[in-house]
């Protein structure tokens, strides 16, 4: 499995660096692989998918945001990645369905893991404004998808932030019409508290699908926040819940999801592999002012 590089991210400190993708001299060809897995050395592929994102604005005096967003999903993002002799990506491009366009080269940016959880692919520019991570999707089991967090302006006043499920997505037919299945995974997102505190954040994910009824009851538990992915808190407050739905010959799901704080918004995602193998997709609610929680998730049966 190719390291995947895309999610969260401070400082180069917290990384350990994978180097600059090898060498060989070798030019990566494009290939279209059907699975993460069929990723190799010395090539390069494109995924699709869904994004949602926003903006936000910061105070250097306070370290405290003064303005947060997040708009609704869009369909529509592309994720491209160039991998060198040693199998890890040397070229990460994001392209999102809201018209961010970020670049990250072995000569520009430092690609690594996290030193917190080594599933966690992450790449940051050497200026420090942009970075982005990444679940990797061999660490988890995952074949068909995998999702992402990037920020953008990182210490300038403002920027950008936002989450991505990209993947192989189920084609409309295929996906089951009788039984169920209970699909288990992860989140990682950004989550804004009301005085302009900002965290990163992560959850363990379940979503429970009836083929049948076309319904899915989606819930996470043991959401985590940490200031600067070292230090880690659990937040109950943010865990949430919801019953999303989606419509005959149609592999993208929505519905409304709460935190158990109140905070209320949206969850939108697809079915990934041949058959409904795996489900990603973001999610964005809100409790009024600052008070902004966003993220994306994946899982398998």
């Amino acid at each position: 499995m190719r390291k995947l590089p895309f999610v969260l991210l401070t400082a180069p400190v917290l990384l350990v660096a994978c180097g600059g993708g090898g060498g060989g001299g070798s030019s990566p060809s494009y290939i279209a692989p059907t699975s993460w897995g069929q990723v190799s050395a010395n090539s390069q592929v494109t995924v699709s998918g869904d994004s949602q994102q926003g903006t936000y604005s910061w105070n250097s005096g306070t370290n405290k945001l003064t303005a947060a967003s997040f708009g609704a999903q869009q369909s529509g993002a592309t994720y491209t990645a160039s991998y060198g002799s040693n199998g890890v990506a040397n070229y990460v491009n994001i392209q999102t369905a809201g018209g961010t366009n970020l670049t990250f080269t072995s000569a520009d940016s430092t690609f690594g893991t996290l030193r917190i959880n080594s599933g966690i692919d992450a790449v940051i520019s050497n200026s420090g404004t942009s970075y982005a991570l990444a679940a990797e999707p061999s660490a988890y089991g995952w074949n068909y998808q995998s999702f992402g967090v990037w920020v953008t302006g990182a210490g300038t006043g403002s920027g950008t932030a936002g989450f991505t499920s990209v993947g192989w997505a189920t084609p409309n037919g295929s996906v089951p019409t009788t039984g169920t299945g209970s699909y288990t995974g992860y989140t990682g997102g950004r989550y804004s508290a009301s005085d302009g505190s900002y965290f990163f954040t992560s959850s363990a994910m379940t979503a429970n699908a009836n083929f049948a009824t076309r319904s899915i009851a989606f819930s996470t538990i043991s959401t985590q926040t940490t200031p600067d992915l070292i230090n880690l808190t659990n937040n109950s407050n943010l865990n949430l819940s919801g019953t999303l739905t989606y419509a005959a010959n149609s592999n993208q799901f929505t519905g409304t999801v709460t935190t158990v704080s109140g905070m209320t918004g949206t969850a939108t995602g697809r079915f990934y592999g041949p058959a409904a193998q795996e489900i990603g997709g973001t999610f964005g609610v809100s409790g009024g002012g600052l008070n902004v929680y966003g993220g994306a998730f994946g899982g398998k049966k």
